[in-house]
């Protein structure tokens, strides 16, 4: 990783993008030259000091394990940042660890600092899927009665630092924050690298780990193409969801645990239903619940200081039996995942029925879902036999129609070494690197981050943290091992990756070497692991020229160029000038000036009305427009997202209008006049529908409105032979037959604002940009013509 400035990184992109337009650089090389990791500076803060590093007193430096900056009062407990948060007020999650009983605690936070963990503990994982910044394992930090001990300093609560998500450091004081804006280039660069992976000999997707529908919303928006890992423990976390798993967990009595069942399921098939709703049509994965119960419950250090203090009422103490009984030494490699299913019966089968009961409700809407369902931590083809018998059995509970795809999460090298026994009986793989990576290296994920893993850094024992990116000679061997011997048993598999390691530049390269059909990663991260998939399989030749032949050809159109697909370049030699919209004689108008054409006309507009105008792509239409502001010919209105010419701008166009005009006004000069005659008609028209009787008109007679309406579109198709003219002369003009149809169509559907509404493009809209459009190339003088 580069570790550009949000600055220097957009002058990259920017240029990049623009040469390839071009034709100064091939596609490949423009995507190519990208520093994928470093994207990221867009979506997250940074401190506004110097150099981005704040103006404040350095306490420590940890594991930068969420990126961005943030800055607020320090709170101890989740209470106290729900409290903060509803009160308007910053603040910055301080705990030794976070459980899931902290989470929306961190929801709240503007970000989070643990003492102990490493880059894949819970407070890592969880903050990187919401995107805040987030300190781990700071371990000379001490956290008491008192508040924060850092050497010979005390902060309590209330004290304002602020943290590094990306380099680690923590600061006393609160600095500024900022974020860099992205370039209009990048959403141009990004749909090049889509384009990218979809056209590789084997397509690769992205999708995104997301438990809600809140984040899969945002997933999406960021050009996620699924959900890779959808967390269900993180769906029963809530304060009303939260009981009901006590409940089911803490009861011996077989009728309250299947009660405590039934109601959980309705809470998680109202879950499910939403994030269905979000990722419409696009595939989710589902992994089944996998944490040790022991999480849902109270810490048992907390219960036994408060027994210890003779504060534990019933409850209390039925809580600490059953924490006491389910503690385990090493929770880790305990009773999770797939062996919930078998010592708590029902429990895998109740998320099943409330997965395809939300399936159904959703379709029943119109919609198209597409859902897998994922056993966690399986070890052996028998384990996997029986989980998919449980799915059976749930879906034949529902009556539901349809196949359901069942896959293992592989986490544990027994998993990847019999993997081609798994295969046998699974419908698809994902790997969980952060636990394989655990296991493989016998490295405690939430200790070694802080102490041994930097020692190993240091000491040149670790090239780089294993948690961070793939341990390619190690873990590696096992995934490329698994991968292959998956495809040999069973060579329809479909294998992904949903580990963090996912978004990670090098990562993600090693990984579709290895042949896997998509990785997954925290929304965050979704934009990095696009442009990186691209690179890695443009560096292994599994792009089709056709392909990136196709891509050039659109980029060419950009900027004006014409391809030659007979040069390696697919981008072939520049030109000065593109034959704009199927152009007529002496048409040949850059996209440049259609697009300042086109403000000119409109006064102001948004980039996708200046798009439907000229008729060029709303990703280009920004860029063009960017590249305009730049050059103070335009200017952005960011309250209304519009865009308007300045005064130099309209100088310009002035001046441009005189080079393109040429013969070819001549041809508009023909049938100007009788544009005219129906153009006072039309205004008549206007009036008449707008006033009656020197009223306004309230449209509540409506056969009245039915007979301006039946005018207007006899005054349609008598414009269509001047436009038609307009059109043989300069190509572009047949737009302007299809808008009017259009918006006619619209008004005779009830659309009552399409014949004169402002700014909607109503029938007037598009009929005095009309006129206009003529003025300007004809060079009228409108008070010299009487048409105002």
């Amino acid at each position: 990783m580069s570790n550009a400035s949000g600055e220097s990184l957009a002058i990259i992109i920017t240029d990049a993008v623009r040469r390839a337009c071009r034709g100064e650089m091939t596609i490949s090389e423009a995507v190519a030259l990208v520093p994928a990791g470093d994207i990221g500076t867009f979506m997250h803060a940074t401190f506004a000091g110097t150099d981005g590093a704040p103006l404040a007193a350095l306490l420590t430096t940890a594991l930068g394990a969420s990126p961005g900056a943030a800055a607020g009062e320090i709170v101890f407990n989740a209470d106290d940042a729900i409290d903060a948060a509803d009160a308007g007020r910053s603040v910055i999650l301080v705990r030794n660890e976070t459980t899931p009983d902290d989470v929306l605690g961190m929801q709240s936070a503007r970000g989070i600092l643990t003492t102990r963990g490493g880059i894949t503990s819970h407070a890592a994982v969880v903050a990187r899927g919401w995107g805040i910044p987030a300190v781990v394992g700071a371990g000379e930090i001490v956290l008491d009665d008192e508040g924060l001990h850092i050497g010979n300093r005390v902060l309590p609560a209330g004290t304002e630092i602020s943290i590094d998500g990306r380099t680690g450091e923590v600061f006393l004081g609160s600095a500024d924050t900022s974020t860099a804006e992205a370039p209009a280039e990048l959403e141009t660069l990004l749909d090049w690298a889509d384009r990218i992976r979809a056209g590789a000999d084997v397509p690769v997707t992205v999708r995104a780990n997301a438990d809600n529908s809140a984040d899969a919303a945002h997933a999406r928006h960021l050009g996620a193409e699924g959900i890779g890992l959808c967390r269900t423990e993180h769906m029963l976390l809530a304060d009303d969801r939260l009981p009901l798993v006590r409940r089911f967990i803490l009861t011996d009595v077989a009728g309250e645990g299947q009660a405590a069942l039934a109601d959980l399921e309705e809470v998680q098939q109202a879950d499910f239903e939403g994030l269905l709703a979000a990722m419409d049509g696009l595939p989710i994965t589902v992994r089944l619940l996998d944490p040790p119960l022991h999480e849902f419950l109270p810490e048992l250090e907390r219960l036994v200081v408060a027994e210890a203090l003779g504060e534990l009422d019933e409850e209390g103490h039925i809580e600490l039996a059953a924490v006491r009984r389910l503690h385990e030494v090493n929770p880790m490699i305990g009773t999770r995942g797939v062996r919930l299913g078998v010592i708590k019966p029902g429990l895998y089968q109740m998320q099943v029925r409330a997965l395809l009961r939300a399936v159904a409700a959703v379709r029943a809407e119109g919609r198209s879902p597409r859902v897998e369902v994922m056993i966690p931590l399986v070890i052996d083809p028998t384990e996997m036999q029986m989980a998919r018998a449980w799915v059976t059995e749930a879906t034949a509970a529902v009556g539901f129609e349809g196949v359901v795809s069942v896959g293992a999460m592989l986490e544990t090298p027994r998993a990847a070494l019999v993997a081609g026994e798994l295969a046998e009986v699974s419908d698809f793989f994902s790997f969980g690197t952060n636990d394989l990576t655990q296991l493989m290296f016998a490295f405690s994920r939430d200790d070694v981050g802080s102490k041994l893993i930097p020692e190993y850094l240091r000491h040149g024992l670790l090239e780089r943290d294993p948690f961070e990116s793939l341990d390619q000679i190690g873990v590696g061997r096992l995934i490329r091992h698994a991968c292959e011997h998956a495809r040999d048993t069973n060579a329809a598999i479909k294998i992904g990756v949903c580990g963090e390691q996912a978004g990670d530049p090098e990562s993600a390269k090693f990984l579709v070497a290895c042949g896997v059909d998509y990785v997954s990663c925290s929304p965050y991260r979704v934009p990095i692991a696009r442009l990186a998939v691209a690179q890695a399989l443009l560096e292994m030749s599994r792009v089709h020229p056709d392909v990136l032949a196709a891509i050039a050809a659109d980029a060419a159109s950009i900027r004006g160029h014409q391809s030659d697909p007979t040069v390696d370049d697919p981008l072939g030699s520049p030109t000065d000038a593109v034959q704009g919209n199927g152009a007529g004689a002496g048409d040949e108008l850059d996209a440049d000036f259609l697009v300042m054409h086109a403000l000119r006309i409109k006064g102001f507009a948004a980039a996708d009305v200046v798009a439907d105008i000229v008729g060029i792509e709303v990703a280009v239409v920004h860029l063009l427009l960017s590249e305009m502001a730049q050059s103070e010919w335009c200017r952005h209105i960011p309250a209304r997202d519009l865009w308007q010419l300045t005064p130099a701008g309209r100088e310009r166009h002035g001046e441009r209008l005189q080079e393109v005009s040429g013969a070819a006004v001549d041809g508009l000069r023909a049938h100007y006049l009788r544009f005219l005659d129906l153009n006072v008609g039309f205004k008549e028209l206007c009036s008449r529908w707008q006033m009656r009787d020197g009223d306004a008109n309230d449209h509540t007679d409506a056969v009245y409105d039915e007979a301006r309406v039946a005018e207007l579109r006899t005054l349609h198709d008598q414009s269509l032979a001047p436009i038609a003219g307009f059109t043989e002369a300069i190509a572009r003009f047949g737009s302007y037959e299809r808008r009017l149809t259009t918006s006619l169509l619209r008004l005779e559907g009830g659309e009552t604002r399409m014949f004169t509404g402002v700014m909607c493009g109503s029938y007037h809209d598009i009929w005095m940009e009309l006129h206009e459009d003529l003025v300007q190339l004809l060079g009228v003088d409108r008070h010299a013509e009487g048409s105002y």
